[in-house]
């Protein structure tokens, strides 16, 4: 029997036939909470049902399945196993790797890719009797109105199907709270009545960061707005409509109704305000989705934002934790339904083992699997939690008196004014494009550059808006005028030629360098003298290079499984992948050929051009805070009279936590309170301080212009006080926020303003001044110990004679850096130098585990790898990387220059 091209297989074994199907979850079974013993009691019921399920297909199909013999046929389970990113659906980083579980999960919003793409497999083909076999009640009961145009949509080939089925009851969008911090606050506890205005007046009353307490927990990343979504739908705005005259989706949340709701999000997240000890704040929220479900179980968190079904109803203690509605707004509530949606990934071609698949969707949400849960929640002492209609339904009619009154009305509420999340073409990258305008809006709040006037501050809110509106157009729905098209078509053949170009002379590049003879400026000389001889020329280094492989055989046999690897997994899967650049590329299906327009609206795409300005932002902070600092430290560790093993211990101790852990602990640094590590530090630091730090800069630099100078060295001496004068200016920043909030004229003294501290604390990662320094800090102090090495063992292999000449001459020890230890290190450190610069254009990982690209942190490497394995635009992200690529090719053939000329020595001490 063939195996599935997914992640399930049969095979057989002595005891019969065993059929492996691979989920995309599955129950924890170390866990005891009721909720888990349940789904596990569930799961153990089907597997003991799903052979006679599959041998009753067998009956009504005998042909379905071969030659097999189901008569001890037995189903395994396997939970699947893949890179998993917070803040990111790992399905489609399988789906692209081919290791895709047999069934899926499928939110809303990606629905649309995976229907278009080929991901899915429909669920009512007449062969199969998936759906089509489900009577007209179990539909009704599985399927809500309102989720049933997700589910039944149009595929690839035009026709009508159901791609998906919920696998449990809808889930509505409501609001968790703390009521110990409700109380604390004196606040009333919100009614299903209560409105925007109580809510944030709930925000004001709670929020408390001197003590780590934050009234609201949002996120950041790249789908922070689909916390915003319910605010937008609650003003009366929607993000898509699906025009039925031109039969396709628009985006229309350029409206006053959007801009009303995103200048109420923005007070909840960045409105000025002074808390009761006098120190000005921003915004009553958190966004951190690992640090607010710590804060939430600590009770320091006084709402979030969840999903309510009765699994969730499970796991909750009413004695602290209340559940609302979401509040009213000018246009009602905009809750949103949602539902756990399961489908048949496409690759599973084996039809024992997609049965089995379905056999699994269809039991999770039967009745006999609801009246497992009730019965084992109920045993769990956990029933009065559940919905008091399920509870009536399986005859646990006591129970249901008991419950909660606001937890019994409160899903039926928000389902009841609910609607879908967007669902239509390419809707995965609509909560991308709406979360540019929260992050420009919080931008200009924090500079105050937001009137406070309404009506001024909603109309700069709704050209905001406009602007994403017009990239979702033509980035998420593809409409571009012809004209323009053609234009950025023109341009993309000029950039084509361009890459092509410098391809070419890349690969000439590489081969004049390692040729031999082929370089040096006696060959130049040779070259231009034997000129026109090219014959003889040609057959002179055939003859050297002929020669050379037969001295030099075995090292070449030695090395040739590992140019093998490389040519296998590097350059073939580069060179094969360059095609996709041309096209529409698709995983499943046939791919259509665009030719030169990924190019083309790569020229338009600002995003693209805006994370290029950040990578060089990026690579300039890396360069400057680690690869300068080790060579100073190196410098100073060698030069320390006394104790330095301890010194280098003490440095190179950080190099030994893993850097999840240094992830994790630094971000726990940056809490964006007192309570944070680093502000409390930085709180802390006068005036005074920061003006002293930016003289002492300038006074290095000048000192070492003028010792430049003195030896007539007038260009890097410009350059040495070009970069002096840029370092010393990174103090002036916060100096320029004291200023500001405490105000010159305000001050009695001088000596006060001197003594004036930063007024409120940093927001490390969400402030896009500080953000991308904030990604880079890490990296140095976990760095810059072991980065100290290499420039340690150099530093041995100088010779003490020089530094006896030096001594001699009167060299002062500014003078031995610059004259004796640099020139010595000078080939190690051009090395260094551009290793770290090409490194620094390629690290995305840092910045997607610390801001996600919020804060316009966005790096190149980050912006194609969201474009490729989040949105599968495999053929635009494609043309990215060969633009990126061509950019940093210069540096590298610099490198391989440098390289090809350098002669490695052992490093000898003579004895005395």
């Amino acid at each position: 029997m063939p195996l599935s091209a997914g992640a399930g297989r049969v095979e057989r074994t002595p005891a019969g036939l065993a059929v492996h199907v691979s989920l995309f979850n599955l129950p924890d079974p170390s866990r005891t909470d009721p909720a888990t013993r349940a789904e596990l009691a569930v799961q153990r019921e089907y597997l003991a049902r799903v052979p006679d399920f599959l041998r009753a297909r067998q009956a009504a199909a005998p042909g379905r399945y071969g030659p097999a013999d189901l008569s001890s046929v037995r189903v395994h389970l396997h939970r699947f196993s893949g890179i998993q990113v917070e803040g990111i659906e790992s399905t489609l980083l399988a789906i692209a790797g081919n290791v895709a579980p047999d069934v899926l999960y499928v939110n809303f919003r990606q629905s649309d890719t995976y229907i278009s793409q080929g991901f899915l497999h429909p669920l009512d083909l007449p062969g199969d009797r998936y759906f089509t076999a489900l009577s007209a009640a179990d539909i009704a009961r599985r399927i809500h109105p309102k989720i049933d145009p997700v589910i039944r949509r149009k595929g690839p080939d035009g026709e009508t199907r159901i791609w998906a089925m919920p696998g449990g009851p809808p889930l509505g969008r409501v609001v968790l709270y703390r009521r110990d911090l409700f109380e604390a606050a004196g606040v009333p506890a919100p009614t299903p009545e209560w409105t925007w205005e109580d809510f944030y007046q709930a925000c004001r009353k709670i929020a408390d960061p001197a003590n780590g307490v934050y009234a609201l927990g949002l996120s950041r990343g790249k789908h922070e707005s689909y916390l915003w979504m319910p605010f937008l739908w609650g003003a009366g705005a929607r993000a898509l409509v699906f025009d039925e005259s031109e039969n396709r989706w628009r985006a229309v949340f350029d409206t006053p109704e959007a801009a009303e709701a995103l200048d109420f999000y923005i007070r909840l997240t960045s409105e000025p305000w002074t808390d009761a000890g006098g120190r000005p704040r921003r915004g009553y929220a958190i966004k951190d989705t690992a640090e607010i479900s710590l804060k939430w179980r600590r009770g320091q968190l006084g709402m979030i934002f969840s999903y309510i079904d009765q699994k969730v109803f499970a796991n909750l203690n009413p004695d602290l934790t209340g559940i609302v509605p979401l509040p009213l707004g000018p246009a009602g509530r905009g809750t949103e339904i949602n539902s756990r949606m399961m489908g048949l990934f496409a690759g599973v071609t084996n039809p024992l083992i997609r049965d089995a698949a379905w056999e699994y969707i269809r039991f999770q949400n039967s009745p006999e699997a609801a009246a497992i849960r009730v019965r084992h929640l109920v045993e769990g002492g956990f029933g009065r939690f559940l919905p008091a209609e399920v509870l009536l339904e399986h005859g646990y009619d006591s129970i249901a008196s008991t419950i909660p009154a606001e937890w019994r009305d409160c899903l039926p509420i928000a389902l009841a004014d609910s609607r879908p999340e967007p669902y239509g073409r390419n809707a995965n990258v609509i909560y991308d494009i709406l979360t540019t305008p929260i992050r420009r809006a919080e931008e200009l709040a924090h500079a105050g550059r937001l009137s406070d006037d309404p009506a001024e501050r909603r109309a700069r809110l709704l050209e905001l808006l406009a602007d994403a509106r017009r990239k979702a157009d033509a980035d998420m729905l593809g409409i571009v005028e012809p004209r323009e098209l053609a234009k950025r078509r023109v341009a993309a053949s000029g950039l084509l030629l361009v890459l092509l170009g410098t391809v070419l002379y890349t690969l000439r590049q590489t081969v004049r360098i390692f040729l031999p003879g082929a370089h040096g400026p006696r060959t130049e000389i040779r070259d231009q003298r034997i000129r026109g001889r090219s014959y003889n020329l040609i057959r002179g280094r055939s003859y050297n290079l002929i020669n050379r492989l037969r001295r030099f055989w075995p090292a070449l046999l030695l090395l040739f499984p590992a140019a093998a690897t490389i040519l296998l997994w590097g350059y073939v899967p580069l060179f094969r992948g360059a095609a996709m650049a041309f096209y529409d590329y698709r995983i499943f299906g046939d791919s259509t050929w665009v030719f030169l327009d990924n190019f083309a609206n790569l020229l338009w795409d600002p995003d693209w051009w805006q994370a290029l300005l950040t990578s060089a932002r990026y690579s300039f902070l890396v360069i400057a805070m680690t690869f300068v600092p080790p060579v100073l430290l190196a410098i100073l560790l060698q030069e320390v009279p006394r104790g330095k093993i301890l010194f280098r211990l003490i440095f190179y101790l950080p190099a030994a936590i893993t850097g999840l852990v240094v992830i994790l602990l630094w971000k726990t640094f940056y809490e964006p309170s007192e309570a944070g590590l680093l502000n409390r530090l930085v709180l802390q630091i006068p005036a005074a301080a920061w003006i002293g730090l930016s003289l002492v800069v300038i006074l290095l630099s000048l000192h070492l212009a003028r010792r430049l100078v003195t030896h007539g060295l007038w260009k890097p001496a410009l350059f040495a006080l070009a970069a002096g004068l840029l370092l010393a200016a990174a103090p002036l920043g916060p100096l320029r926020e004291i200023w500001r909030e405490v105000g010159i004229s305000d001050v009695d003294t001088p000596l006060n303003l001197l003594w004036a501290t930063l007024p409120e604390p940093v927001r490390w990662l969400d402030d896009s001044r500080t953000a991308l320094f904030s990604c880079v800090l890490p990296m140095l102090w976990a760095g810059m110990g072991p980065g100290c090495l290499i420039y340690l063992a150099a530093l041995k292999g100088i010779p003490d004679d020089l530094y006896e000449a030096a001594d001699l001459d009167g060299a002062s020890f500014t003078d031995k850096i610059l004259f004796v230890i640099l020139p010595t290190l000078r080939p190690l450190l051009i090395i260094n130098f551009v290793g770290v610069f090409i490194a620094s254009w390629q690290a995305e990982a840092n910045i997607l585990a610390m801001t996600a690209g919020g804060a316009r942190t966005e790096v190149a490497g980050l912006h194609i790898f969201y474009k490729a394995f989040i949105f599968l635009r495999l053929g635009p992200a494609t043309a990215a990387a060969w633009m990126l690529g061509c950019l940093l090719v210069g540096f590298t053939l610099y490198q391989l220059r440098i390289l090809s000329r350098v002669e490695f020595r052992a490093n000898r001490e003579e004895a005395a």
